[in-house]
């Protein structure tokens, strides 16, 4: 196939600066994505004046102007770091994984659930640092896949998915026949990994989330039901710099009694529900910058649309 020269430009890039950051130290990486993400936040100023209204508009006044844009720079500059984190996906190995993650023993419940053959799906919001997180779940075992959406460059996307690829974390292309494909993974004992905290393109699932109504998309509960799997709730989050806290909640079930509209949406409300604890107990470590932001309304174009393969998000 032939790529663009734009594209093989970006790709050679990517390489470089990637080559670089492997080679950096793990708190010299980070200090790089500090550095970033300053200039982005106070010189661009991208998205900011977008975040701090977010804020505004989830807690009202219970923060003063000074906490609120504190809150809006450490989300982006937690943002920046993940970017760090997963271009050093090569150089992390999981026994240094488990040399900065703290994990206790919240993984016992899903190593025991996976070994008794059965697949899973882990949910996690965009929080702390959702790659160490993917890492932190690999590391423990845990045989993991997503669902990707296409990205306009293909050579930077077969290289981050070789990147994903080298530590066992399986990836499934977006189309229209990719339920088929992440059921057989659940029924082969494989764990779904999903970002679900963004907001639905089509006409979701409608849930109460930070006060106000939000439309997710629907493939987390879907599937769920379709295949009797739990959905576990994960969080992580940020401890300084460079130790990070992992925690795996206690899953969800689907009901076998409850009617499949029902259940989706109730599966989906549950684990909402413990998202949005962890964000009012961390909001400074949500990710505030999703331009696919959750509690946006549906436009009218939109909501007269129909449901598509964006209910299976990554």
């Amino acid at each position: 196939m032939k790529h663009r020269p734009k594209h093989v430009m970006e790709y050679l890039a990517v390489r470089a600066v990637a080559g670089l950051i492997q080679h950096l130290p793990y708190r010299v990486a980070l200090g790089l994505g500090w550095g970033m993400a300053w200039f982005i936040f106070y010189i661009l100023r991208y998205r900011v004046s977008a975040a701090k209204d977010r804020i505004r508009e989830v807690f009202g006044t219970q923060y003063s102007k000074r906490e609120v844009n504190r809150m809006a720079w450490r989300s982006w500059r937690d943002f920046c770091f993940t970017g760090m984190e997963m271009i050093r996906i090569p150089v992390s190995s999981p026994e240094w994984i488990r040399s900065v993650v703290d994990v206790g023993d919240s993984d016992r419940k899903i190593i025991a659930h996976i070994q008794t053959g059965k697949g899973a799906i882990i949910a996690a919001p965009h929080m702390g640092s959702w790659e160490m997180a993917t890492l932190t779940s690999l590391a423990c075992g845990v045989r993991l896949f997503t669902v990707t959406g296409n990205q306009k460059n293909q050579l930077v996307e077969e290289y981050i998915h070789r990147m994903r690829m080298g530590t066992g974390f399986e990836t499934l292309q977006r189309s229209a026949s990719v339920l088929k494909g992440v059921v057989r993974k659940i029924r082969e004992g494989k764990v779904l990994a999903m970002l679900p905290d963004v907001r639905s393109r089509t006409p979701g699932v409608a849930i109460q989330f930070l006060g106000k109504t939000a439309n997710i998309a629907g493939g987390m509960g879907l599937i769920s039901k379709m295949t009797g799997v739990p959905v576990f709730p994960c969080v992580i989050t940020r401890q300084g710099w460079m130790r990070h806290h992992y925690r795996i909640m206690d899953p969800v079930w689907p009901d076998a009694n409850l009617e499949k509209n029902e259940d989706w949406r109730r599966i989906t409300q549950a684990v909402f529900d413990v998202f949005e604890r962890a964000i009012r107990e961390h909001p400074e470590q949500w990710f505030w910058f999703n331009k696919r932001w959750i509690l946006d309304p549906l436009e009218p174009a939109e909501a007269g649309g129909q449901t598509t393969d964006d209910s299976v998000p990554s």
